[in-house]
């Protein structure tokens, strides 16, 4: 029998849909077939395997949240267009993390030498770590989890990741080894050494200050 944790109410900014995370049998094996067939049945649902092993289901971001991802992506990939290399992915990019943990972050940049390492065709959970990643704040998000991702992701071998909260306007700067870097509404963010020549402009992802 498949046993679940009481359902977690999202809480800031505001209350959408619940999270549920459900305790799968150990006799269900968590492989990348077993879990891309649990997608394609489920393709309604936004689901996760956490580093537990448990599958998480996520409520929706919302039109707002897509929309914000995608104006990041349609960058990363003007870039790569550009003068750039690599994959850009959005959240139906899965990746393996840590234990049994299959991830799709809503925004990630991996680099052609990662991704030549291992991925199984063209389709499936890639067996590498993005070396860039973008986490957005949606309405149906708690902020602490979030934040517990970003230092997940740093571990599995993220160079850099940014956070950014669009509700209070605030985008967080994750590197390895050092401390998040807090910034109040920047209007653009750079890709650093990591992303060379990339400059992300952020109009589209802050909330409007009140009059």
């Amino acid at each position: 029998m498949v046993t679940a944790t009481k359902p977690q109410t999202i809480s800031p900014p505001t209350t959408k849909d619940p999270v549920l995370i459900i305790t799968l049998p150990p006799t269900w094996p968590i492989t990348d077939e077993s879990f891309c067939d649990l997608l394609s049945l489920n393709d309604d649902l936004q689901l996760e395997i956490d580093e537990q092993g448990r599958l998480v289901i996520m409520g929706s971001g919302g039109f707002l949240s897509s929309a914000r991802a995608a104006a990041i992506i349609t960058q990363i990939g003007n870039w790569i267009a550009a003068a750039g290399s690599g994959f850009v992915t959005g959240e139906a990019g899965f990746f393996r993390t840590v234990g049994a943990g299959r991830r799709a972050p809503d925004v990630a940049w991996t680099s052609a030498e990662r991704a030549a390492a291992a991925i199984a065709g063209d389709e499936g959970v890639g067996a590498i770590c993005p070396d860039f990643l973008v986490e957005i704040l949606s309405p149906t998000d708690r902020l602490p989890i979030l934040q517990e991702k970003m230092d997940m992701w740093l571990e599995q071998g993220v160079r850099l990741a940014w956070l950014l909260d669009p509700h209070d306007n605030i985008a967080w700067i994750y590197r390895p080894g050092q401390e998040p870097e807090q910034l109040d509404r920047p209007q653009t963010l750079s890709g650093k050494n990591i992303l060379p020549g990339l400059t992300v402009n952020l109009a589209q992802i802050w909330t409007a200050p009140a009059d």
